[in-house]
């Protein structure tokens, strides 16, 4: 009929959204997918040949000052690496210093196990949906993927592997499918875009892609897997449903009874201090003692 649009069923997940990255990578069924796209972001010196997934009560709890955190994803490969995949949506303020922290917790937290720091190294991936605001945007242009770590300044010498982090930068790749050269630009257009694709196409075609578009397939999921997914992102609609209202009311409220109280209701919904403090202009110190 005219004047009437179809409406398109997704068909994959959108790993980008809170229930399409817990639904891909939380299913140890999806082991093999997982770990191919951890090895296309790792560098040449450090790659896997299988992991074990660590349950949530090993990892322990990020405490926060308002909320509880868990890692978004965590494994070990058989050299006991430890490896932290976490997504990273909007921008926040000290985001890159809680990368740090994670990173540095699960690495202590090893140590502590009565090693005497003969340790294995942390890895944390980050899946950036958001930039990262490099000094230099000119030698960033062509580069997707950013690592830290410790080294020797001057010589960059590397003299062991400690704690390691990594950025997937997925917000400034914004290269279309002719564009996508290299294995690497195919994979990060893949993490991208997937939830917005119909079906593989033909020049995404090799056994490492086919598992993650299968492995992303809403139809494949099992009841109960589709059941918790479906809710995942319904929760998650609705927090931006939420989101966008307080922010629109905390734009419109110039009186400060009318922010604090506008602040409050985005605190217990769980949003950070710093995106508080930019829709209600009350700082960030007075949000702390609220």
């Amino acid at each position: 009929m005219h004047g009437k649009r179809e409406k398109v069923v997704q068909r994959y997940v959108d790993i980008l959204t809170n229930g399409g990255f817990k639904a891909f990578f939380g299913d140890v069924n999806n082991k093999d997918a997982v770990m191919s796209i951890i090895n296309y972001i790792l560098p040449e010196r450090r790659k896997v040949v299988d992991i074990q997934y660590m349950p949530t009560e090993y990892q322990g709890t990020v405490v926060g000052k308002y909320k509880e955190y868990q890692y978004d994803f965590m494994c070990r490969d058989i050299s006991g690496t430890v490896f932290i995949v976490e997504l990273q949506k909007y921008d926040e303020e000290y985001w890159f210093r809680r990368c740090v922290s994670y990173a540095s917790r699960a690495y202590d937290r090893q140590n502590r196990r009565g090693q005497a720091y003969d340790v294995p190294p942390v890895y944390l991936i980050g899946l950036m949906g958001m930039e990262i605001p490099h000094p230099d945007r000119e030698f960033w242009k062509d580069r997707y993927i950013s690592e830290y770590t410790f080294r020797e300044k001057e010589s960059h010498d590397l003299l062991d592997e400690t704690i390691v982090i990594i950025f997937a930068e997925l917000a400034r790749f914004c290269k279309k499918e002719t564009e996508c050269i290299t294995e690497l630009d195919k994979m990060l257009y893949i993490l991208k875009n997937i939830g917005r694709m119909t079906e593989q196409p033909l020049w995404l075609q090799n056994e490492i892609f086919s598992r993650i578009f299968k492995a992303c397939e809403i139809a494949g999921f099992p009841e109960e897997k589709r059941i918790i997914y479906e809710k995942d992102m319904m929760d998650e609609g609705r927090l931006l449903g939420q989101y966008a209202a307080y922010r629109k009311i905390g734009k419109e409220e110039g009186r400060v009874e009318g922010k604090i109280e506008i602040a409050c209701k985005m605190i217990a919904a769980g949003m950070p201090l710093s995106e508080i403090s930019k829709f209600t202009d009350l700082s960030i110190e007075e949000l702390q003692r609220m």
